[in-house]
């Protein structure tokens, strides 16, 4: 982020304050649509997406806390993005998604297989980021 405001960009930062603290970020929840706000007053060129739960251990006791934040919140965004004609996403994935590997380092080739439910949530939102662009090849997501 520091390196987008140096190079002179405009950034603005929302987060449901999950685990921040307010005097980082701007506060809103993605499951709620709080941002609908921040879009109606300001054209984004384009998003960096890295507001999701992340504990493997935690995801596997409490699930639907995962589901409800990393699905829904990214779901919900993608319909304000796609109202406010902003179709171009850098997403935060992450290696989880490959499982336990026989071979390392990981790479992108290697079969896809979580094996919790924060790995899923990642591996739902890749999957999900395909059929966007390929319903609608304007979309631009990485």
């Amino acid at each position: 982020m520091v390196q987008l405001l140096n190079e002179g960009f405009r950034v603005s930062i929302i987060d449901n304050l999950d685990n921040s603290v307010t005097e980082a970020v701007d506060g809103g929840d993605l499951r709620n649509k709080d941002l609908e706000k921040l879009f109606s007053q300001t054209q984004f060129d384009a998003l960096i997406h890295f507001a999701g739960l992340k504990v493997v251990g935690e995801s596997v006791v409490n699930p639907r806390r995962y589901f409800d934040n990393n699905l829904i919140g990214t779901i919900n965004l993608y319909e304000v993005m796609a109202k406010y004609d902003c179709k171009k996403m850098v997403f935060s994935s992450s290696a989880t998604v490959y499982g336990q590997p026989e071979k390392m380092p990981c790479v992108e080739d290697f079969e896809l297989k979580a094996m919790n439910p924060y790995g899923r949530t990642k591996l739902f939102l890749e999957e999900i980021a395909r059929d966007i662009q390929k319903a609608e090849p304007d979309w631009k997501i990485i």
